[in-house]
């Protein structure tokens, strides 16, 4: 969402009109600015939604829109790949966290709303995660963090399960497809636009057991 002048802003949205939830920006900025990112959690697989945006500018005044809608996918691209088993998973390691609130454990709880976030890493950020067990790993997925700037967006990551290596594969929504066994996996970020990068959320899926 872009604005014409700086502004602090948000999004309400609901299946039965534009309320039941709120999101605002995951940038880590003070202050109003135009380009907006707000992260809208706990959506539903093939759902119509109603949202407003509404804001208050540096102008001081109030905005808000009128009442808009989307649908969400199906979700059966991810199904196919059977389940996310990092949301079991723990994490061991990790080059930098932000702050508390951008600790790594954000990038596996299942949760769209947290995110974790490195401290100035850029290209240097990795995660290692334990699934718990050796698991046979059918696709992959990091949606990367950003900020309204354009900086800590990841383009491109690495996996390193053991000794084996895979990737890059492109940071994005969209799983990828892989074929291999392994219990702990780090991801180092490969290529990005620097500055605080880490993921919203980490994903790992497989149709075993």
């Amino acid at each position: 969402m872009t604005t014409n002048l700086d502004a602090v802003c948000a999004v309400a949205y609901g299946v039965d009109g534009p309320s039941g939830s709120i999101a605002t920006d995951q940038d880590m900025g003070i202050g109003g600015h135009s380009d907006h990112s707000a992260l809208m959690s706990g959506l539903k697989p093939d759902t119509v939604y109603q949202y407003r945006l509404q804001g208050v500018g540096s102008d001081g005044n109030i905005y808000r829109s009128e009442t808009m809608t989307f649908t969400t996918p199906d979700g059966q691209e991810t199904a196919d790949f059977g389940q996310n088993v990092a949301l079991a998973a723990t994490v061991v390691d990790v080059s930098s966290e932000f702050s508390d609130s951008f600790v790594g454990a954000n990038a596996v709880d299942g949760d769209l709303g947290t995110e974790w976030s490195s401290r100035g890493d850029g290209d240097d950020a990795f995660i290692t995660i334990d699934l718990g067990q050796s698991i046979e790993v059918s696709a992959l997925v990091f949606r990367t963090r950003s900020m309204s700037d354009g900086t800590a967006t990841t383009e491109t990551y690495i996996v390193e399960a053991g000794e084996q290596q895979f990737g890059p594969f492109a940071a994005g929504v969209t799983p990828v497809a892989v074929d291999f066994v392994a219990q702990v996996l780090t991801f180092t970020v490969d290529s990005s636009t620097g500055g605080n990068t880490g993921a919203v959320e980490i994903e790992v899926y497989s149709s075993q057991g």
